[in-house]
C-alpha cells in the first residue's frame, strides 16, 4: 500500500528537512583546515578565499542538481547559501557564490534568480565588512523572539544591537523573494520556490529559513571558539614545556658551577676545560630552543655533558657504554629529557663509588613503543618509590611530567634497583607520539 502525500504535507516535510540538510553541508564544509584558519584568523589570504569560494559553490550548486534532477526541494539552499557565504568570506565571496548559484539556475531557465542571489551574497559579505570585529556576527541567535526582543531592548537603551542585523538581512530577501516568487514563480518557473496561499506555511518557512540559517552560523561560530581554545591550550602547553625545561638549565649549572668553584684552588686546567665544555653546552643548548629532537641528538648533547663529569671523576672512574638501536636514533624526544636521569645516576650512584662505576644507555624499539633506559652502577638499595622520589628531588619529577606532556599522558617513566647495585630508569614513548609537528599540536589535536 502506497502512502499519498499531498502537497502541503511535501512541502512541510522538505521545509523541516532543509534545517538537517544545512547542518550537513556546514560540517562538511567547517571540516577543511583552510576554513578553520581562516575562521580562527590565523589565515586571510587571497587563496583561502578563492578555496571558500569553489568549496561553497560546489556544494550549492550540487543541491541545485540534485532538485532538478531528482526533484528534492530540501536540497536547494540557494538564497541560505548565498547569504551563509558573504557572512562567513565576506562581500567578494558572497557575491561571488551567489553570482554562481545565480547562473546556475540562469541556465535552467530561471532568470530571477540570478540578481536576487548575487545581490544576496553581496549583501552580507557587505554586512560582514562592515561590522569588522568577526565575532560579533556569530552571535547570531537562533530564537527569532528573543532576537527582536534582543533589538528593541538595547534600541530602547539607545544602542544598536548589531546581531540583529544578519535577522534583519535575511527576512528583507527572504521578503523579496516572495514578492519575485507572486510574479515570477510557478507557473513561469524563472524563480524556484514555493508560493504558499497558507498562512501556516508561510510562518513555516520564514521560521525554518532562519533556524537553517542561524544553526550554519552557530556552527561556525562554535567551531571559532573551539579553534581559539585549541590555540589557548597550545600556547599554554608551550608555556609549560619552556618552564620545566628552563628549570633543568638553572640547575645543571649550579652544580657545575660549584664543582668549577672549587677546581680552580685545586686544579686550575682542569677548571679552564670543565668552562670550556660547559659553553659548549649552553651554545648548543641556545641554538636548539625546540621543544623535541632526535635520539641521537639528545645522545649528543649527554656525552658533551659526560665530558664535563669526566673532568670531575676522571676518565677510569666513569665509564659509559652504549646499546642503542639504530633504527631509534632518529626518533622525536623531548629535549633534554635524559640529562637529569644522568645527573641522578652520577649524583646519587657513580659518586658514591670509590672506584666509579659506568652508565648505561640502551634504546629499543618494542611493541608498545620507544624505549629508552639509563643504568648506573651504585650502592645497593631496595624498590624505588616514584611517588617519594619525586617529592625529594627536582630532577626526576621534571622528566616525569615533560614526558607526560610530551605522550599526552600515554608515556610510561619506570625505575627499578639493579642486581649487584645501582638503579635503572626506563621511559616509554608509543610509537604514535612520533611526531610529526610541535608537542602542543599532537597533545590538543589528539583530543
Amino acid at each position: 500500500m502506497q502512502l499519498a502525500l499531498t502537497r502541503d504535507q511535501i512541502i512541510l516535510f522538505n521545509l523541516l528537512l532543509r534545517i538537517a540538510v544545512m547542518a550537513g553541508i556546514v560540517s562538511l564544509v567547517i571540516g577543511f583546515r583552510f576554513v578553520g584558519e581562516m575562521l580562527s584568523g590565523s589565515s586571510d589570504s587571497r587563496t583561502g578565499r578563492v578555496r571558500l569560494f569553489l568549496l561553497l559553490t560546489f556544494v550549492f550548486v550540487m543541491g541545485i542538481l540534485v532538485r532538478r534532477h531528482l526533484d528534492q526541494g530540501a536540497m536547494d539552499l540557494s538564497l541560505e547559501g548565498a547569504l551563509l557565504a558573504g557572512f562567513v568570506g565576506g562581500a567578494w565571496v558572497g557575491a561571488g557564490v551567489g553570482t554562481a548559484i545565480g547562473f546556475v539556475c540562469f541556465l535552467f531557465g530561471e532568470t530571477v534568480a540570478l540578481p536576487l542571489y548575487a545581490s544576496a551574497g553581496l549583501a552580507s559579505g557587505l554586512l560582514f565588512n562592515l561590522l569588522g570585529i568577526r565575532g560579533q556576527i556569530w552571535s547570531y541567535s537562533l530564537n527569532p523572539f528573543l532576537i527582536v526582543y534582543s533589538f528593541f531592548e538595547r534600541l530602547f537603551h539607545r544602542r544598536l544591537d548589531r546581531n540583529f542585523l544578519p535577522f534583519a538581512v535575511l527576512i528583507a530577501f527572504s521578503m523579496i523573494r516572495y514578492g519575485l516568487l507572486k510574479r515570477f514563480g510557478p507557473p513561469h518557473g524563472l524563480l524556484y520556490g514555493y508560493g504558499f496561499r497558507d498562512g501556516f506555511l508561510f510562518t513555516l518557512d520564514i521560521a525554518v529559513l532562519v533556524f537553517t540559517l542561524g544553526i550554519a552560523l552557530k556552527m561556525v561560530k562554535n567551531t571559532r571558539m573551539e579553534i581559539r581554545l585549541r590555540e589557548e591550550e597550545k600556547q599554554l602547553t608551550h608555556a609549560r614545556l619552556t618552564t620545566l625545561r628552563s628549570q633543568i638549565n638553572p640547575h645543571f649549572l649550579f652544580n657545575t658551577l660549584n664543582t668549577i668553584s672549587v677546581l680552580i684552588r685545586t686544579d686550575p686546567e682542569k677548571a679552564r676545560e670543565m668552562t670550556r665544555r660547559l659553553s659548549s653546552i649552553f651554545r648548543k643548548s641556545l641554538d636548539d630552543a625546540s621543544d623535541t629532537h632526535s635520539l641521537d641528538d639528545e645522545l649528543s648533547f649527554i656525552e658533551n655533558y659526560l665530558s664535563i663529569e669526566r673532568v670531575r671523576f676522571g676518565d677510569d672512574k666513569l665509564s659509559v657504554v652504549k646499546d642503542i638501536d639504530p633504527e631509534t636514533l632518529g626518533m622525536e624526544v623531548p629535549t633534554m629529557i635524559l640529562q637529569p636521569l644522568v645527573e641522578n645516576a652520577v649524583k646519587h650512584g657513580i659518586s658514591r663509588l670509590v672506584s666509579g662505576g659506568c652508565i648505561r644507555f640502551s634504546s629499543r624499539i618494542s611493541r608498545s613503543g620507544l624505549e629508552v633506559e639509563v643504568a648506573n652502577d651504585g650502592p645497593g638499595a631496595g624498590p624505588y618509590d616514584l611517588e617519594e622520589l619525586f617529592k625529594g628531588g627536582m630532577g626526576l619529577r621534571n622528566v616525569a611530567e615533560r614526558l607526560n606532556i610530551y605522550t599526552c599522558g600515554e608515556g610510561r617513566l619506570d625505575m627499578a634497583p639493579r642486581e649487584g647495585g645501582g638503579a635503572a630508569v626506563r621511559i616509554l614513548i608509543p610509537l604514535e607520539r612520533k611526531r610529526r609537528g610541535t608537542v602542543e599540536d599532537q597533545c590538543v589535536d589528539s583530543r
